[in-house]
């Protein structure tokens, strides 16, 4: 990574040819014996739409033979790429978008390029910034297109040389230029990617939530004062906070975890001050960039050797992820993986339940599916309610009354099974004692509370965690609030009840959660034990080669270099073991479904399905 304090060198991509290749590739980055390395990867649609274009259009054809640099090529798709008229019968409904992904792909080079020359002009920017700044405007079609327009070819410069000065100016636009500083990496790093960085730190903790609400605490105090609102010019790098940045975030932070809308685990804890701030700040930064390394890291055959053999296991469904990430076997009276499994066998014999349904054997599995085979095409395939009422004959309205009397089904045993108004009231105490700090996930009702809590008052808030989070005794609260024993305990069974109320309330919502998600996780099961099956057939060239590109991500070139291939060989291997699982997953699902799944609409979702799940196994690795 380079920055002033970690100078490595810029990682220089590797020659790409054939002509066809620059085409259909894109750089991956990957961090390797301390250094960052680029490597080539093959998009296999674009892969898969040359060959198309090669079989049915000569002039295409007569391009590809040609021995040019690709300017040939790149024109034809210019042309395709700004033509707006309708696709001829055998093109593909999206050519457009397809022309404009070409075409990011040859001027991949440009982007490296370009991040390149900004880096050796301002040191304190990160290489891989600018680069995947570079890349991501040149997915924007619209912008891309407006560039293509007003390029005059009869001016001064070639295209290539006015295109980095485009994407120059816009990774100055974007990094601000001079300002770059791992605070700013702080301030502009998305939620979702700090919340992921410090779940895999502090799973099955409180701190988390607690980072997470100072982390966005600390960014409003931080840009109030040193970015929006502060001295600053453009040319001067992002300064680092001062004490009095951290004193304010702790006001702030202390004002909010009493709030109605505080998680539970922030109100419980203590207050915090200047200190903490700052140290949480580190903590959540260090993650960001631990994350961001993990990514990036791939195995050496050398390592995979050492492994007992190149298995792939079955991806895990969504719906244990959610029920088992955060297993206590302890705090529930039944454990985690019980409770699943009783959930599941629940479902299913609602399901056989249920009028018009049916098992059909697809692979090694028998799968229940209704008669008009609605709820697989939905939750299986991914067709929205429009398109299954196309390729069923009949109206959307239709599909979208058949589905909602399944899950009514499905959410009607899932109540039974909860049972809120019997066990609820119980849970409220006992669940209030065990899990204040950090609801245990596991449990629809513990849920359900954790939503509960976040609608009491302030002051009420305030008595749970004292009673609950701070563990001190009912005469300790009494003491401190200037209360009786008897009043404390009043007041606690008040809460208590409040929150059986709002319990039953907010119950329903997660109970409906729980259907849809099962539903997903049961039919995707089921296509993808479809694709394992399909897997065991493909020759055992492919086998190998794919289970080393996607369960362990070794790169192409490595792959060829061990397996003594030609890198051109390897490409066609894994291009012609994609296509070929897609070809069985239509055949099998066309031949048991007794539908036609020929259609564009249908093979984008194949495609979309096939791709899933090999980019998945590396997770389940």
């Amino acid at each position: 990574m380079l920055s002033p304090s970690n100078p490595n060198p810029i990682p220089t991509p590797p020659r790409r040819s054939p002509t066809l290749k620059q085409f259909c590739t894109y750089l991956r980055l990957n961090h390797q014996g301390g250094r960052w390395v680029l490597e080539w990867k093959t998009e296999p649609r674009l892969r898969r739409n040359i060959q198309l274009y090669i079989a049915q259009d000569p002039n295409f054809a007569d391009l590809c033979d040609r021995q040019d640099d690709g300017t040939g090529l790149e024109q034809f798709w210019i042309a395709l790429a700004l033509n707006s008229l309708p696709p001829q019968g055998w093109e593909p409904p999206d050519r457009q978008q397809l022309a404009f992904q070409h075409l990011a792909s040859y001027y991949e080079p440009i982007c490296h390029q370009a991040a390149r020359t900004i880096v050796h002009q301002h040191s304190q920017i990160l290489w891989e910034d600018a680069f995947t700044i570079a890349r991501l405007w040149l997915q924007k079609k619209d912008k891309l297109a407006d560039l293509l327009r007003k390029y005059q070819p009869n001016g001064p410069a070639k295209f290539s040389t006015y295109l980095q000065s485009v994407l120059m100016r816009n990774i100055k636009s974007e990094t601000d230029v001079g300002r770059y500083s791992y605070w700013r990496l702080l301030c502009k790093a998305p939620d979702y990617e700090i919340a992921q960085a410090l779940e895999s730190v502090y799973l099955g903790t409180t701190q988390a939530s607690q980072l997470l609400l100072a982390r966005k605490l600390f960014k409003k105090v931080y840009m109030a004062h040193h970015i929006n609102g502060g001295g600053r010019t453009r040319r001067e790098i992002w300064p680092a906070p001062q004490k009095e940045d951290f004193a304010e975030t702790a006001n702030f932070y202390n004002a909010q975890r009493l709030l109605p809308s505080a998680l539970p685990e922030v109100a419980a804890n203590p207050p915090s001050n200047a200190e903490q701030i700052e140290s949480w700040m580190h903590c959540c930064l260090k993650a960001l960039k631990d994350k961001r390394g993990r990514e990036n890291q791939v195995y050496s055959i050398d390592e995979l050797e050492e492994k007992q053999g190149l298995e792939i296991p079955a991806p895990p469904t969504e719906l244990e992820d959610a029920i088992l990430e955060e297993e206590s076997e302890g705090d529930l009276q039944d454990s985690p993986g019980t409770q699943l499994k009783r959930i599941h066998e629940l479902f299913e014999t609602e399901l056989r339940g249920c009028r018009s349904i049916l098992e059909v054997q697809l692979g090694d599995r028998r799968v229940l599916i209704d008669k008009d085979r609605i709820l697989i095409l939905k939750y299986g395939v991914g067709l929205t309610q429009h398109q299954i009422g196309e390729l069923r004959g009949m109206n959307q309205s239709s599909v979208n009354r058949k589905l909602k009397t399944y899950k009514t089904h499905l959410l009607s045993a899932l109540t039974q099974f909860i049972q809120p108004e019997e066990r609820a009231l119980d849970s409220v105490q006992g669940w209030l004692q065990k899990n204040f700090l950090s609801s245990n996930s596991a449990d629809l009702i513990a849920q359900a509370l954790g939503k509960a809590i976040a609608t009491q008052k302030s002051e009420d808030r305030e008595l749970l965690s004292l009673r609950y989070g701070q563990k001190l005794t009912v005469q300790q609260i009494g003491d401190r609030l200037g209360m009786t024993a008897d009043q404390v305990n009043s007041k606690l069974s008040a809460i208590e009840t409040q929150l059986h109320k709002g319990l039953c309330m907010t119950l329903e919502n997660w109970i409906k959660k729980y259907v849809d998600k099962w539903l997903y996780d049961f039919y995707k099961s089921a296509l993808s034990q479809l694709l394992n099956q399909g897997f065991t057939l493909l020759s055992p060239d492919i086998q190998k080669i794919l289970k080393l590109s996607y369960n362990h991500r070794v790169p192409l070139d490595k792959i060829a270099a061990k397996l003594g291939l030609d890198q051109d060989r390897v490409h066609h291997l894994v291009w012609e073991g994609i296509c070929l699982l897609e070809s069985y997953l239509i055949q099998k699902l066309s031949d048991e479904l007794k539908v036609s799944l020929l259609g564009n609409v249908e093979r984008q979702q194949i495609t979309q399905l096939t791709n899933d799940w090999l980019n998945s196994l590396h997770k389940s690795d």
